[in-house]
């Protein structure tokens, strides 16, 4: 293998495919490595983690067709290390040789041999908006858990939704839930769970693309952008079937506030929120009352003017989840409805009912 390529488009592409290798040990020490194809000039840089695999190609001068794998953050580093300009990438046995300029680097390769068998994406496939999906991703992606003691929560489902794409992805102390009408992507009543971390990469190729190209398999899903392929694992089990049952149908009390105005509050309040010390939300008929109160820091208060209809009531919630909420509701105006204190309170926006956030509160004294 020999290829001649200038050094940011190939930092670029190792980068990307280095965010499936796997950082934690394994059984199979390849999968710490990135695997390069190279056939005439184009060359697909290759990291996988066997749940997740990231492929990425490139445009090079190549000079021999070949496959190599080398030690993923090594080989990443020393690309990004060098001097602007042109890279020669050459192997031959065991040993591949990197230079630029006056730099000269020899490192072990890795048996090409050893690199697991990747499957092939299904045929069957569907164009999305690119930006759109990234909107969709931005909103639901953060809810899911990080608990893989739970793995279904871990996970972002995707359903039919009428004729459209359900996002939904909970915690079991928040839910966000996203719908993209007009997209058709699965058949009636399906449904899958995708790992939120690899829809978390996905989300960083959605960046600059136009559109993105689904293939949904029977144990995998592979997204196409731009020059990468993302496949990732689906995550066998059910979402929680309860989920739609928690959003409640009826809310006897309505608040309607400026997003940035509430943002702000809960951004001065809450820096007296020490170990997800709760912020109570004093509601009334001309505003809301932001309080949070800390026995070793002490306390903050502040006012914002909004409507209010309903019941005066006072619920807390988490102030990270709810700026959390705050940050990915559209528009400049916010819906709080509760039913109850102590029950879920929906966050949503007064512009479109296409997301919706819900929280559960916090119980205080």
């Amino acid at each position: 293998m020999k290829f001649r390529c200038e050094r940011d488009p190939l930092v670029d592409a190792l980068t990307t495919a280095s965010r499936a290798v796997t950082s934690r040990g394994s059984s199979l020490p390849v999968l710490s490595g990135l695997r390069l194809d190279l056939k005439g000039d184009q060359l697909l840089v290759t990291g996988s983690d066997l749940d997740l695999t990231i492929a990425v190609r490139a445009a090079v001068s190549g000079e021999r067709d070949g496959t190599a794998i080398v030690q993923a953050k090594l080989l990443t580093d020393i690309i990004r290390n060098l001097s602007s300009g042109a890279v020669t990438f050459e192997v031959d046995d065991e040993e591949a040789r990197i230079s630029s300029g006056r730099s000269k680097f020899a490192v072990r390769t890795i048996a090409a041999h050893e690199f697991p068998q990747l499957p092939e994406p299904a045929e069957n496939s569907v164009v999305i908006d690119a930006a759109l999906l990234s909107d969709a991703l931005r909103q639901v992606v953060s809810a899911a858990s990080t608990d893989e003691s739970r793995p279904v929560l871990t996970g972002v489902l995707m359903a039919a939704e009428g004729t459209g794409l359900r996002l939904a992805a909970t915690d079991s102390y928040r839910l966000a839930v996203r719908d993209l009408p007009g997209t058709s992507v699965l058949a009636e009543g399906q449904q899958v769970l995708v790992p939120s971390m690899a829809l978390k990469e996905l989300g960083r190729l959605l960046s600059t693309a136009e559109v993105v190209t689904l293939r949904l398999g029977e144990r995998d899903v592979t997204f196409d952008v731009d020059d990468a392929r993302l496949t990732s694992r689906l995550i066998a089990g059910d979402f929680p079937p309860n989920y739609r049952s928690l959003i409640p149908t009826a809310h006897p009390n309505r608040l309607t506030v400026g997003r940035e105005s509430l943002m702000e509050a809960l951004r001065r309040v809450r820096l007296l929120a020490k170990d997800a010390t709760p912020v109570r939300l004093a509601l009334r008929s001309d505003g809301v009352d932001l309080l949070v109160s800390s026995p070793e820091l002490g306390q903050a208060r502040e006012e914002i003017d909004a409507q209010h209809e309903g019941e005066e009531l006072t619920v807390a919630f988490n102030p990270e989840y709810l700026m959390a909420g705050l940050d990915v509701m559209p528009g400049d105006e916010v819906i709080l409805e509760t039913v109850h204190p102590q029950k879920p309170a929906l966050l949503r926006s007064s512009e479109t009912p296409d997301f919706l956030y819900l929280l559960m509160p916090v119980r205080v004294p």
